[in-house]
């Protein structure tokens, strides 16, 4: 296993309309094999874990600031 990427962004939490905080983790688990970890903080923390390929891992490094976060919809 092997770390990738790593990034923490700012989110609006809907219930509670309060500023929260969210981590991703991108690591390489095999060939054409990656694992996205996603947790947030806050009150409801949650964590989700997302099975990506060399395509959908390289397309999750090349987002946009403004589109972290997208793979929690």
């Amino acid at each position: 296993m092997q770390l990738i990427s790593s990034r923490t962004y700012p989110f609006l939490d809907t219930k509670t309309l309060v500023e929260q905080q969210a981590r991703d983790t991108l690591l390489r688990i095999g060939e054409n094999e990656f694992l996205l970890h996603m947790t947030s903080d806050g009150g409801a923390e949650e964590e989700r874990l997302v099975w990506f390929d060399c395509r959908a891992a390289l397309l999750w490094i090349s987002q946009k600031t403004e589109e972290y976060g997208s793979d929690w919809e």
